[in-house]
């Protein structure tokens, strides 16, 4: 190869390297935009648990009362026929 045969290639090789160099550095900035977004996402996935587990948690009580006054209706009305039943 002569000089201008390898300067030429030299030089696509410098362009290269450059171009290689920016895709690093783009990919380098979404890689960090992107581990951004998922670590808020997830703060917010966490504090939306968080809540709905108190709610829920709030709420316990009250589906024990409700279960335990559908559990008393059935048994008054178990003894109201058994009343009937006996007449």
């Amino acid at each position: 190869m002569d000089q201008s045969s390898l300067n030429q290639f030299f030089k696509n090789l410098e362009e290269e390297k450059k171009s290689l160099q920016n895709q690093l550095k783009d990919y380098e900035l979404r890689l960090e935009q992107e581990a951004k977004a998922y670590h808020k996402a997830n703060d917010e996935r966490r504090a939306y648990l968080a809540m709905v587990s108190q709610i829920s948690g709030s709420l316990k009580p009250f589906e024990r009362q409700k279960m335990e006054a559908a559990d008393m209706k059935r048994e008054n009305q178990l003894l109201k026929y058994v009343i009937l039943i006996q007449l």
